[in-house]
């Protein structure tokens, strides 16, 4: 496993703020941070930002942040650094900012104070380390895609509907004189950190939100129920919202943003009432696991897929499948190693080559016509094959057996994409 390491200085003095580091080895010495800081400093002076540099050990990428906090984001020997590095490090200060507030984070004037209110940010800053290294248990591609992760469910316009009710429910009740600035239209089902519906105002989160909210809920450990006060980094980083998250089934949770009221225990006893008649159905979601996708969409995909990542830019969702054909064509490649090559494939293809439908290519050559925009890729390993399909809004990643000839693995991707996106209303 590559090594990560993720420094937090005070961009005005140089201070360290934290360090955080997963894989194999020990994190870089801080003489060395130190060090390079200095030089990011003598350039900023002159008019030059550093933004990535490399030792004999190590790739790093710097970013700051309201000229306040300054991230530093070092990777292994084994790996080199790219341009998915500066997204990573911007979600690390959105999670900053989305548990204490843009004020508190960039207008400290007590750093020792400041080093313990960040503390508590530490679980949802390791979770995104270990997604980024790929560590066992922390399979995930939301921290890439920009789109919250989901499952695909059966029977979904009536979860859907279940959703809406429990909002409009809890905004009739009133409860502890509920004001109506405190209805809460931003509420969500989630299985396992996987969003399974969501109400409308919910999906209009920012990608940034949609990607750390259930982050942040899967790296908090909690029993029943969890009232957590929280920031959204785009839409609102200096007034708190409440986040309430009542567990529902033992994979199942209702996450529910809303502001002074109601109390956690009201809504223990609301989401308790409500959800009783659907206990069967949340029950039965726990058969999606570890597949994410309905029994019926599963039969359909052809037994060469041993792994994919499907992602639609416009509805700001993805979905990753890395359970798929465990028999003897994937022993080779165990679920952390499926997850590991399709973000190296992501990584590598999507943005230098294939540009995400909801991003314009302007960093394509200008002569090259936009009828001639690639829409299609393939990376093939010796462990692996991984055909890419470009169909707006959506960006298909198919992981297949090395010895699966080129041409057989474009037909099963483009069948593939078909499942998903037939019909009127696409499935994700």
């Amino acid at each position: 496993m590559a090594s990560w390491t993720l420094v937090g200085l005070w961009a005005p003095s140089g201070v360290p703020l934290f360090v955080r580091h997963t894989g194999h080895g020990k994190p870089p010495p801080y003489a060395l941070i130190g060090s390079l800081n200095g030089v990011h400093v003598f350039g900023e002076s002159h008019g030059v930002t550093l933004c990535t540099t490399r030792t004999q050990n190590a790739s790093l990428t710097w970013k700051t942040y309201h000229d306040s906090i300054r991230l530093v984001l070092v990777r292994g020997s084994e790996t080199t650094g790219d341009s998915s590095d500066s997204s990573l490090l911007d979600l690390m200060f959105a999670s900053l900012v989305l548990l204490l507030g843009l004020d508190t984070v960039t207008s400290s004037t007590n750093i020792e104070r400041l080093k313990r209110d960040i503390r508590p940010c530490f679980p949802l800053l390791d979770e995104l380390l270990f997604r980024a290294v790929g560590g066992e248990n922390h399979q995930g591609f939301s921290h890439l895609t920009g789109c919250a992760e989901c499952v695909i469910p059966p029977e979904h316009h009536a979860l859907q509907m279940s959703l809406r009710a429990i909002v409009a429910f809890l905004a009739m009740n009133e409860i502890e004189k509920f004001a109506e600035s405190a209805d809460s239209t931003y509420a969500c089902v989630m299985m396992e950190g996987q969003v399974v519906s969501g109400t409308r105002n919910f999906w209009t989160l920012s990608h940034t939100e949609l990607v750390l909210l259930p982050l942040l809920v899967t790296s908090n450990t909690f029993t029943v129920a969890r009232d957590l006060p929280i920031y959204l980094p785009n839409k609102s980083p200096n007034v708190p919202f409440r986040m309430l998250v009542v567990q529902l089934t033992s994979h199942v949770s209702v996450v529910t943003l809303c502001g002074p009221t109601p109390s956690l225990a009201d809504m223990i006893r609301s989401a308790t009432s409500f959800w009783a008649p659907f206990y069967q159905v949340l029950e039965a979601l726990s058969s999606l696991l570890p597949w994410n996708i309905a029994p019926a969409l599963l039969t359909q995909l052809d037994n060469s897929v041993i792994g994919l990542l499907l992602v639609n830019y416009d509805h700001k969702r993805c979905v990753g499948c890395l359970h798929l054909s465990e028999d003897s064509r994937s022993r080779s490649l165990c679920v952390n190693k499926k997850s590991a090559a399709l973000q190296s494939v992501y990584r590598s293809i999507i943005g230098p080559l294939l540009q995400p439908p909801a991003m314009p290519p302007e960093d394509f050559p200008t002569g090259l016509h936009p009828d001639h925009l690639p829409l299609e890729s393939y990376v093939s390993t010796d462990s692996y094959k991984v055909y890419v399909l470009q169909s707006s809004p959506f960006h298909l990643l198919v992981l297949f057996p090395p010895a699966l000839p080129i041409h057989i693995a474009r037909q099963v991707s483009k069948r593939t994409l078909a499942i998903f996106t037939k019909g009127k209303t696409p499935r994700l």
